[in-house]
């Protein structure tokens, strides 16, 4: 034990190269010089072995090296978030990782009513389209669009979804399924499981070609370009059904095609008796129970 505790710089110095990659970087990370980075793991590989194999370009982690990265990433980060709590013990935070779409569309609107709840939590939002790594960011749970399957973490389904065309409430008249072919059908790049030839097969109209396409890599601008009358959008339920009762957007057709994905509450084993994070999801199950589509 004297060893390890003597030798625990050095480890969090190894952590942060095989984090970077280099010894440059992982200087400039610790504001260190990088003859003391190297100092380090010289102390390392002498108690441990060799960890990396140095090459004219590349650094390269053996083996050994490689079986202490999972452990280093948990440690250092354990001992970081126990330090914070300790520190700052009385701020009530909760951070979530939550896909922009979602945030932008979906929860950020209904925001005000959780602060108004509970005006003691200030509630940080990271988003991203990625999946966060609860292990190296300070994240308390994360909200995500998929199949549920989450390893080594705690899952709540929160909601299903579904998609459907939706155009301009200022559209007037009536459409067919025929007429798309005289309109421009917007579209972003979700993939397989989100694009009008799913749709179109579903109401039977394999073959159907529209005008043009536009595609959006955006999800909410996607669904904002619809809202301005600049094409018929395949949007979700989830995004779009607050402008469907507002009658920013309209439904010109009742058909819907169920999503693969639904939405999910995801924690790591950490959170799971987190105060804040229990009011919180307490909360948003309500929202989402008065979440009703249209009638």
């Amino acid at each position: 034990m004297s060893k390890l505790f003597h030798r625990l710089k050095s480890l969090y110095v190894l952590d942060v190269v095989l984090q970077t990659g280099s010894f440059s970087l992982a200087a400039e990370k610790l504001y260190i010089t990088q003859s003391a980075v190297s100092q380090h793991i010289k102390q390392l590989e002498e108690d441990l072995g060799p960890l990396f194999i140095r090459q004219a370009r590349s650094l390269q982690p053996t083996g050994l090296a490689e079986s202490l990265r999972n452990s280093l990433k948990k440690g250092f980060f354990e001992l970081e978030y126990g330090w914070n709590q300790v520190m700052q013990p009385d701020q009530k935070t909760l951070t979530i990782s939550v896909l922009p779409s979602f945030a932008s569309s979906w929860l950020i609107p209904r925001l005000e009513r959780f602060s108004e709840q509970y005006p003691e939590i200030e509630l940080r939002l990271s988003m991203t389209d990625q999946q966060v790594d609860f292990d190296r960011a300070n994240i308390d749970a994360g909200i995500r669009y998929g199949l549920g399957n989450y390893p080594d973490l705690i899952v709540r389904h929160l909601m299903d979804d579904s998609i459907f065309p939706v155009v301009s409430g200022q559209f007037t008249g009536s459409l067919s399924l025929n007429d798309l072919t005289n309109h421009t059908l917007i579209r972003d790049n979700s993939g397989e499981h989100f694009n009008w030839e799913g749709w179109l097969k579903l109401v039977g109209k394999p073959d159907l070609q529209p005008k043009r396409y536009l595609t959006i890599s955006d999800s909410s601008l996607m669904i904002k370009a619809a809202m301005t009358g600049q094409g018929i959008a395949l949007g979700r339920r989830s995004l779009v059904q607050d402008e469907l009762t507002s009658g920013m957007l309209c439904q010109p057709f009742k058909q819907e095609m169920e999503s693969p994905f639904s939405y999910y509450l995801v924690m790591p084993q950490r959170s799971r008796n987190h105060k804040e994070l229990k009011l919180f999801t307490q909360w948003l199950i309500e929202e989402i129970n008065h979440f009703k589509k249209p009638s």
